[in-house]
């Protein structure tokens, strides 16, 4: 409710300044299809998670065929699963509710979901007309997140759990980059319908790293959090 009430207060004036013929404004949604990967080839990745994206965007039009955008987004739902060929203390830095946290079984699967406030910007190319369509590639897209939730699942020999509370083990910042591409469908003079992908992928770890094996050697992979978004919007 918090961030969806940011969310409409930012709205407002960018839909005042879109008014202005070189500022543009356009909001899009829709599902995302995301992963965990990491740099480890003792966790393998598995499963994807369905999440959704909301995203507020400005574009500053240079010209007829470029612009540069920035923007505030929701992402949430976002993350995946891990399986960890060696088990101990891997998520040491929150409370879990299962009797042997300290001892998460060799295979275990731990499952993120985890929520984001984004702010990216970019740069967006637009093609000549063809009837009432235009055909757009934003790249690149680079976005500063906010971690502001995150929940985990286990599933092991004799253990299984949902909902943890696993705030602490997801870094606060997550930096990334995207790229998308799509159409504008021209419904008026001040009005496109937008339909595209994207694909986004993070540059830095998105997760603590303060875990150890039972060999009490460190959990210190890198965690790469991937998805493939549809994209579905008006653009002002």
């Amino acid at each position: 409710m918090r961030n969806t009430l940011i969310l409409g207060l930012i709205l407002i004036p960018l839909l005042a300044y879109s008014q202005f013929d070189n500022l543009k404004v356009s909001i899009l949604t829709g599902p995302s299809f995301g992963r965990i990967g990491t740099d480890n080839n003792k966790i393998s990745s598995k499963g994807i998670n369905l999440g959704y994206k909301l995203h507020i965007q400005g574009e500053y039009l240079l010209n007829d065929r470029f612009s540069i955008t920035i923007g505030l987004g929701l992402s949430l739902s976002q993350g995946g699963s891990l399986v960890f060929d060696q088990g101990g203390h891997l998520w040491s830095e929150s409370k879990l509710s299962i009797s042997k946290p300290d001892s998460l079984p060799n295979g275990v699967k731990l499952g993120y979901n985890i929520n984001y406030l984004e702010f990216p910007i970019g740069f967006k190319m637009r093609t000549n007309s063809f009837g009432k369509f235009r055909f757009y590639a934003q790249m690149p897209e680079f976005s500063t997140g906010i971690r502001t939730k995150a929940k985990g699942s286990i599933a092991g020999i004799d253990v299984k759990s949902s909902k943890e509370q696993i705030k602490k083990e997801i870094q606060f910042l997550n930096l990334s980059w995207a790229l998308g591409l799509g159409t504008e469908y021209s419904v008026s003079e001040k009005l496109d319908l937008i339909f595209g992908v994207r694909f986004f992928q993070s540059i830095t770890d998105i997760t603590d790293d303060s875990g150890r094996y039972f060999d009490n050697s460190k959990e210190n992979s890198k965690g790469i959090l991937n998805s493939l978004d549809l994209r579905f919007g008006v653009l002002f």
